[in-house]
């Protein structure tokens, strides 16, 4: 495994391989979560959260996705400062990319 740093005010999105993650901050917890919907790979990452914060509305067919079950296909954070670290497999590509979320 090797440990991945990036500074969430320069990057906020990351890219593992094929998959694509976008950086989630809530008043209790920052995840890197899955930018693909569930339902037909709809970017989350470009869609709402909703106001109590609890869920992301996938902005092609209006689906809520709860945080809580999104976090089960997340990257694994720890949150310093601003500075988040995850880790990936070793033989894993992992480029960070600048912010494209709708929200931070």
């Amino acid at each position: 495994m090797k440990a991945i740093t990036l500074d969430i005010a320069n990057a906020n999105y990351v890219a593992v391989d094929d998959k694509t993650y976008f950086l989630n901050r809530r008043h209790d917890a920052t995840q890197l979560l899955p930018t693909a919907c569930p339902h037909r790979g709809g970017p989350l990452h470009l869609g709402e959260m909703t106001t109590d914060g609890q869920a992301v509305i996938c902005p092609w067919h209006d689906n809520q996705y709860k945080v809580c079950n999104l976090e089960k296909k997340s990257l694994p954070t720890v949150r310093v400062g601003s500075v988040i670290s995850t880790v990936v497999g070793d033989n894993q590509r992992c480029v960070p990319l600048l912010n494209i979320s709708r929200y931070n």
